[in-house]
């Protein structure tokens, strides 16, 4: 099953009704896979383009694209970082 909530009581109530579901089969003597169980996971508005983002950035420089200003304004997700050298001078060194 896969479900979307605006809000953490209706998805936690949600995943206690298929808790008390599988544990009233068990004790009824129906058949309950071991690996039967109820789990679900929070994922921050914008997470599935900001993936997206990421596997672009990822594949663009895997296929040998130079890093440049388009690197910058894709802004990576929060759990990649990406590291730009530049080898001009500033403020007086050489």
């Amino acid at each position: 099953m896969v479900a979307a909530f605006d809000n953490e009581d209706e998805f936690i109530e949600l995943i206690h009704s298929i808790e008390a579901d599988i544990k009233q089969r068990a004790e009824a003597g129906a058949f309950v896979d071991k690996n039967e169980h109820a789990s679900g996971m929070c994922l921050e508005p914008g997470h599935s383009r900001a993936a997206a983002r990421g596997r672009f950035i990822t594949k663009s420089l895997r296929h040998g694209v130079a890093p440049g200003p388009w690197l910058s304004e894709a802004e990576p997700p929060s759990n990649m970082w990406v590291m730009q050298f530049d080898d001009t001078p500033t403020g007086g060194e050489h």
